[in-house]
């Protein structure tokens, strides 16, 4: 009578496809974590165009010049009308985003267009350090909002 053999695996057989696993999550790992870094830059960019984009609506709707200040060291930006009142929360960029060149404040007129006294066009860098993952804002003289 011949040995019966139990259904399943060796514990060989589980030690080597631990090990392939292991590997392949290693070579996945910096794919995966560049990939996140890039997620957070673009979601953090597209909350700043938002935001701006709101602020440029509520000048219009109400027929009242709005300002989008923005606080680099701080990583934070807040819409205020132009007595420094706030008008919306004070928003923060993601953890891991920054702002790289935010030096020049945005002033909305009520029809929508960049203040005459503002250079335009208005150019915001949000990113992570990483300067090949920066993403560029740009605010137009008529108020138009890009982020290519």
């Amino acid at each position: 009578m011949a040995p019966s053999r139990e259904n399943g695996f060796s514990l060989i057989e589980l030690l080597i496809v631990a090990a392939l696993v292991g590997v392949l999550a290693s070579i996945a790992f910096p794919t995966i974590s560049g990939a996140m870094q890039q997620y957070n830059v673009i979601t953090a960019s597209q909350q700043v165009v938002s935001a701006i984009r709101a602020a440029r609506v509520q000048a219009v709707g109400k027929n009242q010049v709005l300002d989008v200040d923005f606080d680099a060291a701080a990583g934070t930006y807040q819409v205020q009308d132009v007595a420094n009142q706030a008008v919306g929360p004070v928003m923060a960029l993601p953890v891991g985003a920054l702002f790289v060149a935010a030096a020049t404040d945005i002033r909305f007129d009520t029809s929508g267009r960049l203040d005459v006294a503002i250079p335009a066009p208005v150019t915001i860098v949000v990113g992570n350090g990483d300067a090949a993952r920066n993403r560029t804002i740009t605010v137009t003289r008529s108020g138009r909002v890009q982020l290519p």
